[in-house]
């Protein structure tokens, strides 16, 4: 399966002032179509897009309608389409939820993420219920997930996705996020895309790296990222990149970072995935090698502990 995936995240700065929810819906379709001659394979808007304006008039109806629209935009297009809207809790009467969706490239939609770290307002005033569940979509170029605005500041549930497998998590929501994005990344190995109300939207590499953003004066935040982009330490490895690049040519991608002292490799060619690159060329990720140094460790502290004890004997 191929891990490559052409993608395109919003900000709503430019073009939100003065405009009611269905302006911001037919703004939404605008933007898509903007784009489609790039053939994306993804396109992410940001949390409570529709009400950027300032409109909070028939949600429920333009919410509904939003929910239909981008799904056949999505299917005519052969994109994922990845957007927000609110929609009544199914417990609590007059309650909602803030709800990420992602429709695959048949209209269908693939993942429903309700927003799990709600702000005080949003519960005591807005009426909106937090979230429970934390669902990653299966997509044909990875493994996807989405956080919103609040849930930038739960350090664990950023983590928990990286264990769970996440290649690609986009956080959406009301302004920009500043440099957590970039931490996120490099501390959980995964790309981060924001899309945002604000004027920012960025993509994050796998290293903590921007690797685009938009701007106030173009909502559009475009790039080519590959999904399979694995970590490496260069202990004991930095000597095979040149076997790896002989051997493979443009069926592989490799970058180095001196200062951190890794380099990365993507694979362009599903016959050579990263798991098989490994096994040929005796390379050991970066993953793999802190937990076979952690397990060192706490033998010899294991031991130092006992021998600690029978000298005090």
């Amino acid at each position: 399966m191929s891990k490559k995936c052409r993608l395109v995240t919003t900000s709503m700065a430019a073009i939100r002032a003065g405009k009611s929810q269905r302006g911001m819906m037919d703004a939404g379709l605008e933007l898509i179509d903007s784009v489609a001659g790039y053939k994306p394979d993804l396109i992410c808007f940001p949390e409570g897009f529709l009400r950027s304006g300032g409109d909070r008039s028939a949600w429920e109806e333009i919410n509904a309608e939003t929910e239909r629209r981008f799904g056949e935009k999505a299917a005519e297009l052969g994109c994922y389409i990845m957007f927000s809207i609110y929609e009544p809790a199914e417990i609590f009467e007059g309650y909602k939820y803030n709800t990420e969706l992602i429709y695959d490239r048949s209209g269908k939609c693939v993942l429903r993420y309700h927003k799990r770290h709600t702000v005080y307002g949003e519960t005591t005033v807005s009426k909106v219920l937090p979230g429970r569940e934390i669902p990653i979509a299966e997509t044909d170029f990875g493994r996807v997930a989405c956080l919103t605005c609040f849930d930038i500041g739960w350090r664990e549930t950023w983590a928990e996705l990286a264990r769970r497998g996440a290649e690609l998590v986009v956080w959406n929501a009301a302004y920009n996020g500043g440099n957590l994005l970039e931490t996120y990344a490099a501390h959980n190995m995964y790309y981060v895309a924001s899309t945002v109300r604000d004027d920012r939207a960025k993509i994050v590499d796998p290293t903590g790296m921007t690797i685009a953003s938009s701007s106030r004066w173009n909502a559009i935040c475009m790039a080519d990222i590959n999904l399979s982009t694995t970590i490496f330490h260069i202990d004991r490895q930095y000597q095979k990149i040149d076997k790896v690049r002989a051997a493979l040519g443009d069926r592989v991608h490799i970058v180095s970072h001196g200062e951190e002292n890794i380099f990365t490799i993507a694979t362009n060619d599903d016959e050579w995935p990263i798991e098989r690159i490994c096994r040929e060329f005796g390379l050991q990720t970066y993953k793999d090698y802190h937990a076979e140094a952690a397990f060192m460790q706490q033998e010899w502290r294991d031991r130092m502990k006992r021998a600690a004890a029978e000298a005090g004997k």
